[in-house]
């Protein structure tokens, strides 16, 4: 194996990915997997997660990332060991315009998509500070955390992740541990693409009131990405493998965004 490979070598380490039974994380999780990693696909939806897990070589974990004591119990003991922890699990409900949302609706969304770090990062944290040999965190967050689209509990969630992303990482560097935050565009999903088939209902209302956030600006935006296309779920899981790996060895507190240029235009 010549010296580049061997710093995307990911042998003899465990990885655990929230949200991996489908899009984004099932990339993310088959990538760490081809690069040698053990991985734990953990999911709400434990059968899709098991299909994952089975087609990687790895195993399935039941998790919902809003309870912080399930968060502790499964990220605390999976594994022999725990290298690399990506935070990827997250819903796009209740997007949309304030006037539509409810504060339940809010809450949702910021336990789902913010919350939900630091319940499994805390206990990632706790484990690998014990390992004392280091650990590499990526947390996805979005370009609507850099730039507004979706709606304000979304959007301010996504934003809360890099920014947290930023302050665990000065906060865990004194232990070797890593944390990085990716920022996906236009990524078409097995989940947008059911909303759009009629196969699941729109995570927003059908009669929204008038909004600028998913809208012409916006709607103008995506349809002008300077590279011409939407990405890939494996582009998303190719930058993660650097920041999980030793080719990002000296590489903490960033965010990252892999939008074909969506966030410059």
């Amino acid at each position: 194996m010549s010296a580049t490979a061997e710093l995307l070598n990911l042998s003899g380490k465990h990885a655990v990915v929230t949200g991996a039974a489908t899009g984004i994380g099932e990339a993310i999780a088959r990538v760490l997997a081809a690069a040698g990693a053990s991985v734990t696909v953990a999911d709400v939806d434990v059968e899709g997660a098991q299909r994952v897990a089975d087609d990687i070589g790895g195993s399935a974990v039941h998790l919902d990332v809003t309870d912080p004591a399930l968060c502790r119990d499964v990220v605390s003991s999976v594994g022999e060991r725990l290298d690399i922890l990506v935070n990827n699990a997250g819903s796009y409900h209740d997007a949309g315009s304030i006037l539509d949302q409810s504060v339940a609706s809010w809450q949702r969304s910021l336990d789902i998509n913010l919350a939900s770090v630091f319940n499994c990062s805390k206990p990632a944290a706790t484990r690998m500070v014990e390992q004392g040999d280091g650990g590499a965190m990526v947390n996805i967050a979005s370009v609507d955390g850099i730039v507004p689209c979706l709606g304000t509990g979304y959007d301010t969630a996504k934003a809360g992740v890099i920014h947290f992303s930023k302050s665990l990482a000065l906060d865990l560097a004194p232990h070797g541990i890593r944390v990085n935050s990716v920022s996906p565009g236009v990524i078409p999903v097995p989940t947008l693409a059911k909303m759009r088939t009629g196969e699941i209902e729109h995570f927003w209302p059908k009669d929204a009131s008038t909004s600028g956030l998913m809208g012409p600006i916006t709607t103008q935006r995506s349809a002008n990405v300077p590279l011409g296309r939407t990405g890939r779920p494996d582009e998303i899981g190719n930058v993660v493998l650097f920041l999980a790996s030793a080719a990002s060895s000296y590489v903490t507190g960033q965010n990252i965004a892999v939008d074909g240029g969506w966030t410059i235009v």
